[in-house]
């Protein structure tokens, strides 16, 4: 059982961020600064450690023939982390954005997005595994800690409903709505996503479950799913494990910080997570 952030913190000071996170949070995680702009956001900053030539195109990113996906700036910020975080570290998260969403943001050269074709899906897919290895493997070098990986599916709930846009209005892009085959060739990882998929280790909100949210949830956890859940008021959280029956000691809950809109909130926000994650104990 712990607490933790999901990766995006505002603002462009990378020590600053890293400050918080390190004192802030029981598995502290590498920061994201999407503020940075181009490269910084959430596909941009994945695609650029993938082994295909990623370009910005007009729309989002695009395959193209040259890298121009802000390729070095991990290893810049690694840099700094790795002398400001010196022996401070047992156990890192790194968070990268999973083969579905990345699959729907890229577009081919064509146009039309790498999901919609099997090969290049194969490809994202295959491409993103490599580089995951790779990374958590310079991480672990780097700081000396054990990693844990993160991958965020953003678009999995549009995926999965066939709620995407093709590129012109008369291209449909099918639903997926078993999307566990492909995530299950990625070794273990905590999936941040609102859809409740079968996980091993799933992000939950439980202020925005419904009813039926609710009994898949508990189908989830009566299935070996770990739970991570985002911080509430404790009434709502008491109620909600009441009303699925779940000891959070033996199901073992972690709690993750809510984003925040300054470093400050940031700072509380991860105090709060770590507050009640000793809480559920």
């Amino acid at each position: 059982m712990t607490a933790f952030g999901l990766g995006e913190l505002p603002g462009t000071d990378l020590a600053k961020a890293a400050e918080i996170v390190v004192g802030e949070s029981p598995t502290p995680h590498i920061p994201q600064l999407p503020d940075r702009g181009l490269g910084s956001d959430l596909v941009g900053r994945t695609a650029a450690l993938l082994d295909i030539p990623i370009d910005r195109g007009p729309r989002t990113w695009r395959v193209a023939r040259q890298h121009r996906a802000a390729k070095d700036q991990m290893a810049r910020d690694l840099d700094v982390l790795e002398e400001i975080w010196a022996g401070q570290v047992e156990e890192i998260k790194v968070q990268l954005v999973g083969p579905w969403t990345l699959a729907a943001r890229i577009e081919m050269a064509n146009g039309h997005r790498m999901i919609t074709d099997p090969g290049a899906l194969r490809d994202v897919t295959d491409a993103l595994s490599e580089a995951i290895v790779a990374h958590r493997a310079d991480v672990e070098k780097r700081l000396g800690a054990t990693s844990i990986l993160q991958l965020d599916e953003p678009a999995l709930p549009d995926i999965m409903r066939g709620r995407l846009k093709g590129a012109t209005d008369f291209e449909t892009i099918r639903a997926v709505p078993e999307p566990q085959e492909r995530l299950s060739l990625f070794d273990a990882h905590l999936l941040h996503t609102t859809a409740l998929v079968d996980a091993d280790w799933l992000t939950v909100d439980v202020a925005t479950l419904d009813a039926a949210g609710k009994d898949r949830v508990a189908a989830l956890i009566e299935n070996g799913t770990r739970l991570a859940i985002a911080p509430a008021e404790p009434k709502t959280v008491w109620r909600f494990l009441d009303e699925l029956r779940i000891d959070p000691v033996a199901v073992g809950l972690d709690v993750w910080a809510r984003p925040a809109a300054t470093l400050t909130e940031a700072a509380a926000n991860y105090r709060q997570a770590r507050e009640m994650s000793e809480g559920l104990r």
